[in-house]
């Protein structure tokens, strides 16, 4: 069985833990782009979210009559560069199962407690040697404050644990029933607005698909307690960002604090840049945990295993 391998998320820990895999031909490629020429040869494909012209090409290599390809393993989060060009069905396809969620998820409950507690004014006072306690949003404390969590999958669970901690009151949106104790109360897709207009601070976790594709847009911040706090760790196709902007112009949203942008990199010239009351990250959420890539390199060995032996994979992503 032949796997090809190209990604630089993991890239050393997937390699040491694939030389441990028995009955299988190991083809790591320097680059997404050296892809395509060795889809037609490949049992199974081992790769990032292919975003852009690489999802595109992946994918119609994918779709040739010949393609003996049965599975493609996404080694990040993300997955939609590669669905959004529809594989042929019949190929399975599995993501890294929440390896990355609780760093993503400390940085999401980062992202609050700097936007409650000011902490980006203050920088900007002491980059200026200037001691004010008086900011255009005041200091708060997240204690009893209301997070509403739109997503409850990997990230979604571990933020709620983390805003426990801090003894906020959790909400949580998702499409599926939620059984979590870090979870004060739970509500479907279908009411959304009725959890926003209790939300202190709006944490979006939610997974890019067709259904949420622009899941909040006028409406949704229209639906938020004036002045709370947003942020976003999933994709930024999942906001609508002229509405972003324009709920920050009116105060509907007090601030936010977002990790993923539509494109990325955010262009300088944007529109969004200019915003008040906003920190922009260049899509940073999953990085520098030293763990990270051990859990990312043991799944996707065990899901190769899994393959080899005939046995169900993890993390299959429903298209």
């Amino acid at each position: 069985m032949r796997v090809v391998f190209a990604s630089k998320i993991a890239r050393k820990p997937i390699i040491d833990h694939m030389k441990q895999v028995k009955g299988i031909e190991f083809v790591a490629l320097n680059d997404l782009a050296d892809m395509p020429p060795h889809v037609q040869d490949a049992d199974v494909l081992v790769i990032q979210d292919p975003r852009g012209a690489d999802g595109r090409n992946i994918a119609a290599e994918l779709k040739k009559p010949g393609c003996k390809v049965k599975w493609v393993q996404i080694v990040s989060a993300g997955f939609e560069g590669l669905t959004a060009h529809a594989p042929p069905a019949h190929i399975q396809i599995t993501n890294q199962g929440g390896a990355v969620a609780p760093v993503v998820a400390e940085h999401a409950m980062a992202s609050i407690l700097a936007m409650a507690r000011q902490i980006p004014a203050i920088c900007r006072n002491s980059a200026r040697h200037a001691w004010e306690k008086d900011f255009a949003i005041p200091v708060m404390s997240v204690e009893r404050k209301t997070l509403v969590i739109v997503g409850h999958g990997n990230i979604g669970r571990h933020l709620a644990r983390r805003a426990k901690a801090f003894d906020m009151r959790v909400l949580a949106v998702s499409r599926s029933k939620i059984d979590d104790p870090n979870v004060d109360e739970a509500f479907g897709l279908a009411d959304l607005h009725k959890a926003l207009a209790l939300a202190d601070a709006v944490a979006v976790c939610i997974a890019l698909s067709a259904s949420t594709r622009g899941i909040f847009g006028a409406a949704e911040f229209a639906a938020c307690k004036k002045g709370a706090m947003f942020t976003n760790v999933s994709r930024g196709e999942t906001v609508d960002q002229t509405a972003l902007k324009a709920a920050l112009e009116n105060g509907q949203i007090g601030f936010a604090f977002i990790d993923v942008t539509t494109p990325e990199p955010l262009p300088s010239e944007d529109p969004l840049w200019s915003a008040p009351n906003i920190v922009i990250g260049p899509h940073t959420a999953g990085a520098g945990s030293l763990h990270t890539g051990d859990r990312v390199g043991a799944m996707v060995a065990e899901n190769v295993r899994r393959f080899v032996a005939g046995e169900p994979l993890l993390h299959l992503i429903k298209i």
